[in-house]
Order: C-alpha cells, then sequence, then structure tokens
C-alpha cells in the first residue's frame, strides 16, 4: 500500500515537474507571439484608417463606413476561427467561453447598457476607441497621449469609486446577459458561428463594393499615393487574430484591458495597494504581460505602417483638442470596465461568442455615439466635429 502511496507521489512530482517546465517554455513563446500579434492588429488597424478621428466620429452619422466595414469582417472572422477551432479542439475553445464567461459573471444588463454608451460617448469626444488609442500613438496622432492619460484616469475612478459598488454580487445565472444564442435558439454554436461569419463578412464587402476604401483616403504628400488598404480586407486580418490568442493564450481578442494593467502597476507601491486593492490581479502573471505587450505591439505596428507611408506624425487634423481627448479617453474606460470589455473585446470577442449581453454592449456602444453625434450636431450645426 506504501509502495503505491510512493509511486502515486512520484507520478504526481513528475507531472508537475513537467507541467512547470512546460509553463517556462510557453512563457517565452507568448511573449514573442504577443508582441507580433500587437504589430500586426496596430498595422491593420493603422492601414483600415479606422485609427483616424474623423472616421470614428462621422461612422456615427453615417457619413463613413470603413469603420463599419473593418468591424463586420472582423467579427464574421472571428466567428470563423471560432467555428475552426470547435472542430479542431473543441476542449480549448471551451476553456476559452467559459473563461470569458467568468470574467462577466457579475455585469448585469444596467452596467452593459450604461458601459456602451459613455463608450459611445467617448468615441465621438474623442475620436477613439480604447484599442486604437495605441494605434494612434504610434501613428503620432495629436493628443493621442492625453487620451491614454484621460483612459488611465478612468481606469483608477472605476476602481477606486465604482468596481465595488457596481460588482457585489454575482448576476443570476438566468439573467439576459449571462445567455448565449445558441441555448436561446436551440442550434448549435457551429452552425450558427458559420452562418453569421459569412454573412457579416459578405455585408462588409457589399458595402467595399458600393463604398469603395479609395473614398477619403489619405495621401502621401511626397508620392501622392493611397497609404491605406481596405477596411474590409483589414477587418479579416483582425479577425484572424482570435484564433491565434484563443491557441496561443487560452483567452479572447481584447485590448482595454492593457490600461487597467498598467495603471495597477501603481499597485507595486504599498500605499496605493492598499487603496486600489482590487486592481493588483492586474499587477503580476504571464497574461497580464501578454495583454500590456499585444499593445506595446500595436503602438510599434501603427508606427511601422505610418511611416510606410511617409505620414508620421500624422496631421494634426485628424486628432481632438486636448480636453476632448482627455475627457473622451476618460468616458472610454470608464465605460469598458462598467461594460466588461471595448469594441475589440465586447464587439469582436464577445459577439463571436454569441453572447447577448455582448450583443447589448455593442448595440449600447452604437446608440450611445450615435445619439450624442446627432444631438451635437443639431445643437452646434458642426457636423464635421471641426471644433472637436
Amino acid at each position: 500500500m506504501s509502495t503505491n502511496n510512493e509511486s502515486n507521489s512520484i507520478q504526481n512530482s513528475d507531472k508537475s515537474k513537467n507541467a512547470k517546465l512546460s509553463n517556462r517554455i510557453n512563457i517565452p513563446i507568448q511573449i514573442v507571439s504577443s508582441i507580433a500579434l500587437g504589430i500586426i492588429f496596430g498595422f491593420l488597424m493603422n492601414k483600415g484608417s479606422v485609427c483616424l478621428s474623423t472616421i470614428i466620429r462621422r461612422q456615427m452619422l453615417f457619413a463613413r463606413v470603413a469603420m463599419l466595414k473593418m468591424f463586420f469582417s472582423a467579427i464574421g472572422t472571428s466567428m470563423l476561427s471560432i467555428a475552426l477551432l470547435t472542430l479542431i479542439d473543441e476542449s480549448t475553445y471551451r476553456n476559452v467561453l467559459n473563461g470569458f464567461i467568468k470574467r462577466n459573471e457579475r455585469i448585469d444588463v444596467r452596467h452593459l447598457i450604461t458601459g456602451g454608451c459613455l463608450m459611445g460617448v467617448g468615441m465621438v469626444l474623442a475620436g477613439s476607441c480604447p484599442g486604437t488609442i495605441f494605434v494612434q500613438i504610434g501613428a503620432g496622432l495629436r493628443n493621442a497621449l492625453i487620451t491614454a492619460l484621460g483612459g488611465m484616469c478612468g481606469v483608477l475612478f472605476y476602481y477606486l469609486f465604482l468596481q465595488k459598488r457596481l460588482t457585489k454580487h454575482e448576476v443570476p445565472k438566468s439573467s439576459i446577459a449571462l445567455q448565449q444564442l445558441p441555448d436561446l435558439m436551440g442550434v448549435k454554436r457551429i452552425h450558427l458561428n458559420l452562418i453569421f461569419g459569412v454573412t457579416l463578412i459578405s455585408i462588409a464587402f457589399i458595402l467595399e463594393y458600393f463604398f469603395t476604401y479609395t473614398y477619403g483616403l489619405m495621401v502621401s504628400s511626397e508620392f501622392q499615393k493611397l497609404t491605406g488598404w481596405s477596411a474590409a480586407v483589414c477587418g479579416i486580418g483582425v479577425g484572424l487574430l482570435q484564433l491565434f490568442f484563443m491557441i496561443l493564450f487560452q483567452k479572447s481578442l481584447g485590448i482595454s484591458t492593457a490600461f487597467s494593467v498598467l495603471v495597477a502597476q501603481l499597485c507595486r507601491i504599498p500605499v496605493f495597494k492598499q487603496l486600489i486593492p482590487s486592481l493588483e490581479s492586474f499587477t503580476y502573471g504571464i497574461q497580464n504581460i501578454v495583454t500590456l505587450l499585444f499593445a506595446f505591439g500595436a503602438v510599434v505596428g501603427s508606427f511601422m505602417s505610418t511611416v510606410s507611408g511617409n505620414q508620421f506624425p500624422l496631421n494634426e487634423r485628424y486628432g481632438a483638442t486636448p480636453w476632448n481627448s482627455f475627457f473622451g479617453g476618460f468616458l472610454l474606460l470608464v465605460g469598458a470596465r462598467c461594460a466588461g470589455g471595448c469594441t475589440s473585446g465586447q464587439g469582436i470577442s464577445g459577439v463571436s461568442h454569441l453572447l447577448v449581453g455582448s450583443l447589448i454592449a455593442t448595440a449600447s456602444i452604437f446608440a450611445g455615439g450615435i445619439s450624442f453625434a446627432v444631438s451635437y450636431g443639431l445643437i452646434t450645426g458642426d457636423w464635421q466635429f471641426h471644433n472637436l
């Protein structure tokens, strides 16, 4: 009996050692991969021109559709990536999905709607969204660093004053925010992913046909050449990143958490650790490092894209004013934390997972942005947002 116990103990010890060795090997791969994927993300977002304040703002009036084309094709490709991973390794996808749901189990419909609307208003004010802030920094866009500072202040404000009040209790499992479309419709997940994926990509290219990407695109002053690519094509590239995120990192695509990781470094200082203990979980760990390096890679990729088109630093007419940049960034990150994600986390990943809560958050982002943009235009008559 004791021999068997000793044998089991040795086997468990060997397994533990092998797991630790595997983790040590995987960490360098994850670090390099996160930077590489971030570079691709920043490059494609820049080339698709969706990092421009004018494009983001006027999308809310449907005067530009580059952002919508990229958004649809990115979600569609992400859905097809999920379908592919489900066929290849369903257990890995289940782990990713369960992890995403776990992170959102304390966020109810009120938080999704409020957070989404705040993000929409912030998008118009700052001419940005959480993910594109890093892309704008890489492009040298005017006041992008101020937007980032506003975003960090928004994260600090949320964890100091809102987080405990808004996440006291877990949302009931019956809440619509935690429901999944396959369960509600009685259809297999993979079938919905395939149908919605193909449909959304098709819509993106139909929009591309009627509203060509060359319309209103930046032109290099030196070489008089187009410096952007089709937003629909770039969206496919962004959507494919979802597959690599799930395989390499066992998580969904998202970037707004990078601001939480940045602010959480304050927790290394004892006084801040006591003041905002809820941020400590973002301070250490490979998952947080991966998130931060992905954002860093986005800055580098955007810089490479802008330099390749002889546009660095990006012309100031594509930026927002300092005050709008700061307050817009503040609202963007307060909203993203309230809603549990941004246009990439809830918009691309959550919708691709077919979660009703993510659909509510995404609809609220556009509802908030459209309402604010139309109200601003009606009150000021500045439909081009020149004064923002």
